[in-house]
C-alpha cells in the first residue's frame, strides 16, 4: 500500500512539473518552434498551397531569434493548394516581419510552412485564390 501512494504522488508530481515546464516553453516562444519541429520530422507529405502575405502587425507571436539580437515572428495563415483546399498554416519569419505584399507559394509539411517565397497573386492557381476569397 505505501507503494502506490509514493507511485501516486511521484506520478502527481512528473505530471504538475511536465504542465508547468510545457506553459514556461510555450510562454517563452518555443511552442511555435516545437509545432515545426514535429511537422518537419514526422511523415507527413510534402504539399504546395498558396496564401496571401499576412499583414505586418498580425503576428500570433514572437519569440527572441538565435542570436538574441532580433525576434522571429510567428503567423497562422489561411493557405490553399491548386485544387482550393484549405488549412491553417504556421509561418515564421525570420529576423522580420512580413511586409503584407503579394502572395506566398509555400511548402508545406502538417501545419507547418517549411519553404516559402514571395509571388505575384497571377502564379497562385485559381482554385487557390478563389477559395481564399471567399
Amino acid at each position: 500500500m505505501e507503494m502506490v501512494k509514493i507511485i501516486l504522488t511521484l506520478t502527481v508530481l512528473l505530471s504538475v512539473a511536465l504542465v508547468l515546464g510545457g506553459n514556461a516553453l510555450l510562454d517563452a516562444g518555443w511552442g511555435s518552434a516545437l509545432r515545426s519541429i514535429a511537422d518537419r520530422v514526422l511523415p507527413n507529405p510534402e504539399i504546395t498551397m498558396w496564401a496571401p502575405a499576412p499583414e505586418p502587425g498580425s503576428h500570433a507571436s514572437s519569440y527572441a531569434d538565435a542570436t538574441g539580437a532580433g525576434a522571429n515572428y510567428v503567423y497562422l495563415v489561411d493557405a490553399a493548394d491548386d485544387r482550393g483546399n484549405v488549412r491553417e498554416l504556421q509561418l515564421i519569419f525570420f529576423g522580420r516581419e512580413s511586409n503584407g505584399e503579394g502572395w506566398l507559394e509555400i511548402e508545406a509539411r502538417g501545419g507547418s510552412g517549411v519553404r516559402y517565397r514571395a509571388c505575384d497573386a497571377a502564379e497562385a492557381p485559381a482554385a487557390a485564390r478563389g477559395a481564399l476569397d471567399r
